[in-house]
This record gives structure tokens, C-alpha cells and sequence, in this order.
């Protein structure tokens, strides 16, 4: 293990068990406090929780309770420890072998609060143990010590007498943006994106409220402290609704301009325009109404993105729908239907590009695990199926997902297929087929304690006949030896939150 991870480990020991061996009462209050605070909405709000969903910081602060520390600080510490392997690796530039690693994630989150102003620095170290050259490493597994977040913010409840709240943050942040396709903090990677710049918030709290931010993506380096990326720009504006529990939405728009690289046709100008209509589902039975014996829940996003990509004009879109139903009995079933729809390239070699770019979203909701494995994006994709969704208790639930995937357009690569530096899968004859297999999940996630997580998952990939077709091809197209085969996909880890 890591010394940073150690270090962090260390001091959460240092802090709490002198306080199990002299007053554990100290901790069961602590306990007891973050229950309520998240049950009940009775939580001292974080001031990264207009950036951010807040189920990502929500936990109890043992380590804060311990120390004794007033409530203007925020302190709390995190580490996560996963084992996770793949069978088969398929990605161009990967080794003939199988994947083996175990990454770690470290956080310390230290703020101060007077009044209306926060300042906030959140510290993050991810690294990899076991991996190999040909592996799936380098900046999404490994960032070592850097910082996430560090940002200055103020909230005024009432601006300018005016009855609506208005949010300023400045410096480097996490963002997440709605269903978080298309903007979203990473939860199961090993690295996290950041941002440098400004995001402002005015709205009536919880029914509405307009978001803007102007930033600079930040570069992961994994020696060295990260920095923005040199010529690059990524800007936004999103209104999001919440008045109505049976309809809820955002309309956004995400601007793009990365111009980092000097060389020819290289530069990305995008232009991002979407809308979403949601109703979230049950995952209580106490949100069930009175004699209601099951509920209807819904999530309906479309995107159009125009501009010029790499020397090509461009448009493309996205669509997604999901479409559940959950019953009022015992472990609260839930079923989903799900269909996923990615823009593809028709003609790679035309003057045209039409392959949608996800900018900086999140799959693992909708496709299933990434980190080493996560062979499915929205990008030149189509996938369907369904999800059974169980909740046993309210500290277990588990899931069971299968989809059917293919390339939106088969002469276009296979997003996400290969290792920095090499080209992805792509046959441009489209003579290998579109069907890239279908995929069966099974995912548990067990609550121990409010700070302590348990979950492991499954995924098997029967891959379709475009493998095949790929090894018909001179160099196999880049595909490794075996990688036709099907892949196996193994996780299990633990997250201690102090």
C-alpha cells in the first residue's frame, strides 16, 4: 500500500480508536448525528454541494467529532481499496493477457466557514499496485497526491433583497451537471476530473435555479502537480427545474474549445444543446404514498452538438430513455427498460464528423463498470436491455443489468478500444459488422456503517461478431491475441470514510 494511503489511514487510526477506548459514546453520538443529518436533511451543507450531487460527501465526520472541532471546520478523511480483474484484454495496444490490479484512492477534505464564505481544499492520491506494461494504467488509474479541489465560495440566501440564493465559487472544482452523461464527478475511476475557473448558482433553492461556469479542464500528471490544460476552454449554462415530483428537468448548453495541440486539423470547437425530463424512482418503501401498490418512474435526455471537430465540420447527437416501474412489496423491485443512442461517423474518410463526443460524462450508471474494464461509452453506440433493481434492506441493495450493444455505424471506431498513443478498433470497410456483443451485470453494495462500504459486482462481455470480423483483418486491426474472446470483469472494495 501506497505511504500517502498509509499516512491517511494512520491518522484516521490515531484520531479514532483512542476515542473507542476512552468514550465511545463520542462516536455513537457521531454516528447517530450523521444518520439523522442524512435521513432527515438535517446536514450542515458542504459547500462543494451546489457543484456536486451530495450523496458524494455526505457522511459522518468521525474524524471531526473526534478531534473535538467547531463546526465552521470541515474535516473528514477517505480511503478507498479495490481489487478488480479483466480476462481477455481487448483494447488496441494492451498486452495478450489478462488485467490484475489494485487501486487505491485517498482523500482529505479540510475547510473553514465564516458566515457566508467557505474555503475549501480537498487533497486526492490514486494509484495502482500489480499493473504491468500493455496494462490499462497511466492518468485514470494513477494521479499521485495532488489536489482535487481548492476554491473559495459565498452564499447569500437572499442577494440583493431579491428572495433568491446566490452561489459564487472561484478556483479548482469538481462539476457535475444533471444525469452527469455529459459532465459529471467520477465516482468509480481512480482519478477524478477538475476544473479551474468560476461557476455561479442563482436560484429559489430546490425549485429552480440557473448555473454558469467559465473554466479550464485540469491535465492529470502523475508525477508532478496538475495544472490546466494550456488553450483550452470549457464554459456552460444549465436551468433546472424541480417544481412538480412527477416532472422535473434542465435544458443546457456546454461549450468546448481545445485547441492544445499545434498540429493540423487538431482542434475541437463543440457546442452542446440538450434537454431532460425526469421523475426519479423509489428506493424507500417509506416514499411510497398510501395505498400505492407501485410507482411509474422515468429519465428522457436528447443532445445535439455542432461545430467543427479535427478539421471536419460536425454534428451529432444523443439520446437516451429509461422507463421503470416499482412495486410496493418486500426487497422493493424495481424494473427498467433502457435504450441508449450514440451518433456515429457513417463515412470516417468524408469531410463530415458526426461521431458525439461525451465531453466529460460519466458511463458507469448507464453502460456498466469502467476503471480497467468499461468498454462501452456515448459515443458511436447503440445498447438496449433492462435492469432489476432490489433493496433488501435499506443498508443492501443489488442489481442485475443485461444490454445489447452495437456501433451506431459500423465503418466508425469503436469508442474508448485502445491505450494512449494507439489507434482505436475500426474497420472502415465495415466489413466486420456493427454487434459488439452483449454484456450481463450483477452489482452488490452493502452499507456496514454510515462511513463504511462494502461492494463487489460481476460483469461478463459475450462479445459480438465485429471481434470476429477484426481478425479477418491485416494486424487483426489492432486487436490483441484473444481479444475476441469474452471478457470476465471482478470487483470488490471497501470504502472507509472518516
Amino acid at each position: 500500500m501506497n505511504i500517502n494511503a498509509i499516512f491517511i489511514i494512520t491518522v484516521a487510526l490515531l484520531v479514532t480508536l483512542p476515542t473507542y477506548a476512552s468514550d465511545s459514546q463520542t462516536l455513537q453520538i457521531a454516528y447517530k448525528r450523521a444518520e439523522k443529518a442524512f435521513y432527515d436533511n438535517n446536514w450542515r451543507e458542504m459547500p462543494d454541494e451546489t457543484l456536486i450531487r451530495a450523496n458524494r460527501i455526505k457522511w459522518n465526520r468521525l474524524a471531526k467529532a473526534a478531534l473535538n472541532l467547531p463546526d465552521w471546520i470541515e474535516f473528514s478523511l477517505s480511503q478507498r481499496t479495490r481489487f478488480e480483474f479483466v480476462s481477455n484484454n481487448w483494447r488496441a495496444g494492451q498486452r495478450n493477457a489478462d488485467n490484475t490490479q489494485l487501486p487505491l484512492q485517498s482523500r482529505v477534505r479540510f475547510g473553514i466557514n465564516r458566515g457566508p464564505f467557505w474555503v475549501l481544499f480537498e487533497g486526492q492520491d490514486s494509484r495502482t499496485h500489480f499493473d504491468q506494461p500493455g496494462d490499462f494504467a497511466g492518468g485514470v488509474v494513477e494521479n499521485k497526491f495532488d489536489i482535487l479541489q481548492l476554491f473559495g465560495s459565498a452564499t447569500f440566501n437572499n442577494a440583493f433583497n431579491s428572495g433568491l440564493r446566490t452561489d459564487v465559487h472561484f478556483g479548482r472544482m469538481t462539476l457535475e451537471l444533471g444525469s452527469a452523461r455529459l459532465l459529471g464527478r467520477q465516482v468509480y475511476p481512480n482519478a477524478t476530473n477538475a476544473f479551474d475557473g468560476v461557476h455561479l448558482s442563482i436560484g429559489n433553492n430546490k425549485p429552480w435555479r440557473v448555473r454558469s461556469f467559465l473554466t479550464a479542464p485540469v491535465v492529470r500528471a502523475n508525477n508532478e502537480l496538475d495544472d490546466t490544460a494550456n488553450r483550452t476552454l470549457f464554459w456552460g449554462t444549465a436551468l433546472e427545474s424541480r417544481h412538480h415530483e412527477w416532472l422535473n428537468g434542465e435544458i443546457y448548453y456546454l461549450g468546448l474549445s481545445d485547441e492544445r495541440s499545434r498540429r493540423p486539423n487538431s482542434a475541437r470547437h463543440l457546442h452542446t444543446t440538450g434537454v431532460r425530463l425526469f421523475k426519479a424512482d423509489i428506493r424507500k418503501a417509506s416514499d411510497f404514498k398510501a395505498g400505492e401498490h407501485g410507482a411509474w418512474d422515468y429519465d428522457f435526455e436528447g443532445a445535439t452538438q455542432v461545430g467543427d471537430q479535427r478539421g471536419k465540420n460536425h454534428f451529432a447527437w444523443m439520446a437516451f430513455a429509461r422507463v421503470g416501474y416499482t412495486l410496493n412489496v418486500p426487497w422493493i423491485p424495481r424494473l427498467a427498460g433502457e435504450y441508449i443512442y450514440a451518433s456515429g461517423t457513417r463515412n470516417p474518410d468524408g469531410e463530415q464528423s458526426a461521431t458525439f463526443d461525451r465531453l466529460f460524462g460519466l458511463r458507469r450508471p448507464d453502460l456498466g463498470q469502467t476503471s480497467l474494464f468499461g468498454p462501452f461509452g456515448h459515443s458511436n453506440l447503440i445498447s438496449t436491455g433492462w435492469r432489476l433493481t432490489l433493496h433488501p434492506t435499506n443498508h443492501f441493495r443489488f442489481f442485475i443489468k443485461h444490454h445489447l450493444n452495437w456501433l451506431a455505424e459500423k465503418r466508425d471506431a469503436f469508442s474508448r478500444s485502445a491505450l494512449p498513443g494507439f489507434l482505436s478498433l475500426q474497420d472502415k470497410s465495415g466489413s466486420a459488422g456493427s454487434f459488439l456483443g452483449h454484456d450481463i451485470e450483477v452489482v452488490g453494495h452493502y452499507k456496514i456503517r454510515s462511513n463504511i462500504d462494502f461492494e463487489a459486482g460481476y460483469q461478463r462481455w459475450f462479445k459480438g461478431g465485429f471481434f470476429d470480423g477484426l481478425t479477418l483483418l491485416a494486424d487483426r486491426g489492432g486487436l490483441p491475441i484473444n481479444g475476441e474472446k469474452d471478457s470476465d470483469y471482478f470487483f470488490v472494495q471497501t470504502t472507509i470514510k472518516f
